[in-house]
């Protein structure tokens, strides 16, 4: 067995019969986080991450290597891009024209769509635990988060428009996913965007959307690397419930390992994970 170091903190240990996920996020943190809950398994797998990016064919071909389980998809380029090179993508997928997981079935390459079922989730769980009903949403941003924003909202019956700081942009967009402009206020915004990393003044019409809104959804996540989140502290100070983008983060990759563990045969061994057991190995609380 080789001990190959992952990062200054993290051991990953291969053999030959290792398998690895490839992700393209080029992340350390996420390498940690994988690996630590990985060998906390005892599970024969090790997470690799690209720094750089890579031709959505040579990535396919990787992971339809004997090396692989597959890969966690990051970009929207590459998302759409290796499609044509899977043997299979799930409905949500097929709607969406993305995919965000990619497993290795024995050669076979299949493709999910596990953005869609975070952000659902994070809205549901909301809705459970709010006195508010979004009957009108808005979406800023027209980035690869709005496709999986706009298809949810409006399968849950939610009328749901766009807007953001590019207009040519933002109506391209809006064509593509068959919305049309809606008169505020609105009762759900969604931020597909950085823009809370920064004083919200710099983000265009940002705050005529949110005059009178209910709730905000910030996919951006400027919180996890220790900085101030404006539009956290703008509903905070104006009396608007805040979903932040980790309750989407973390359902869809509970979501996302479930596809990859689930089945895994690892020296005979058949692995079946449970939401529980991705909740206890990478210690996630929702």
């Amino acid at each position: 067995m080789i001990d190959q170091k992952n990062t200054k903190d993290t051991l990953v240990s291969l053999n030959t019969r290792t398998l690895f996920i490839f992700s393209t996020s080029g992340s350390l943190s996420s390498l940690e986080k994988h690996n630590t809950a990985l060998q906390h398994m005892g599970i024969n797998l090790a997470y690799f991450s690209f720094a750089h990016s890579i031709v959505p064919e040579t990535y396919a071909n990787l992971l339809r290597s004997p090396i692989s389980r597959g890969g966690a998809v990051t970009g929207q380029g590459l998302k759409i891009g290796v499609i044509p090179f899977l043997d299979w993508i799930d409905d949500t997928s097929k709607t969406i024209g993305v995919v965000n997981t990619v497993v290795n079935h024995n050669g076979e390459l299949h493709g999910y769509d596990t953005d869609a079922f975070g952000f659902q989730s994070a809205i549901q769980n909301y809705l459970a635990k709010s006195n508010n009903q979004i009957k009108k949403a808005i979406i800023y941003g027209n980035g690869g988060v709005s496709g999986v924003a706009s298809y949810i909202l409006q399968s849950m019956g939610i009328a749901t428009t766009m807007t953001g700081r590019n207009p040519e942009r933002v109506k391209a967009k809006m064509r593509e996913l068959h919305l049309t402009p809606l008169d505020g206020p609105f009762d759900l915004v969604v931020n597909a965007t950085p823009v809370s990393s920064d004083k919200l003044e710099n983000a265009t019409g940002l705050l005529d959307v949110l005059q009178g809104s209910k709730v905000v959804f910030d996919h951006n996540m400027p919180e996890k690397d220790g900085n101030p989140n404006y539009l956290k502290l703008f509903c905070d100070s104006n009396g608007i419930d805040f979903i932040p983008g980790n309750d989407m983060y973390i359902a869809q990759m509970i979501k996302q390992w479930t596809l990859f563990l689930d089945g895994f045969t690892d020296e005979g061994h058949t692995w079946h994970i449970t939401e529980a057991d991705i909740k206890k190995y990478w210690r996630l609380k929702l």
